[in-house]
């Protein structure tokens, strides 16, 4: 249903998760257009706008996304990395001890805005302002609830490292990695070499 609406709205097809080939960014119409910042709510990452995502730049900033996209700023956003109906995750209170230290520690996110310590249950939706910022500086992506948390998203293979056998994905960590130097950049593009190495049991998410 939401996927014909978009086709409908937009006339663009909806870009799937894990895609290959390079997105239809569409044209320059949007309000916030040639800002250098990507304000489509199919991408998320660093090269994102940190104001809130709106339906009607659906499509409509293609320059700014674009370039970040072939910067390496940019990857696919998945159906859950904003919660049902395009809303924000619940991102409860800051009752952690971690919580404002300016590192998300809730282990239902991934991605560059996260603690580099070891994530604890204790933790699940009690770093709220951490994971807020971080979530809306498109540093983190949902991952899943409690329960299936360990289902991770593991992206497409355009990385230049993708299919050596090799994990080069630095959200992970295990004997399925590569022992290269990690980069920013290879984040949710080994997919195939990753998700191999997970459900032989030699990965695990940071």
């Amino acid at each position: 249903m939401a996927a014909a609406f978009m086709m409908a709205s937009t006339g663009l097809s909806p870009v799937a998760q894990g895609q290959q080939s390079t997105p239809d960014f569409g044209d320059d119409n949007g309000a916030w257009a040639n800002d250098d910042e990507c304000d489509d709510k199919r991408f998320a990452g660093p090269g994102m706008t940190n104001t809130p995502l709106l339906d009607d730049d659906v499509g409509h900033d293609a320059t700014d996304c674009r370039v970040a996209w072939q910067a390496g700023r940019l990857h696919l956003a998945s159906a859950s990395s904003r919660g049902r109906d395009g809303d924000l995750p619940d991102f409860g209170d800051d009752d952690s001890e971690w919580a404002l230290d300016d590192e998300c520690d809730d282990p239902r996110f991934a991605g560059p805005g996260m603690t580099n310590t070891p994530l604890l249950d204790e933790d699940i939706g009690h770093d709220a302002t951490d994971c807020r910022e971080a979530f809306l500086a498109g540093d983190l992506r949902l991952i899943g609830g409690e329960q299936d948390r360990d289902t991770p998203d593991f992206g497409d293979d355009d990385s230049e490292w993708a299919f050596d056998d090799e994990c080069d994905d630095p959200r992970f960590i295990g004997p399925g990695m590569t022992e290269t130097t990690l980069l920013r950049e290879d984040m949710y593009h080994d997919a195939t070499d990753c998700r191999a190495a997970w459900e032989n049991g030699d990965l695990d998410l940071r």
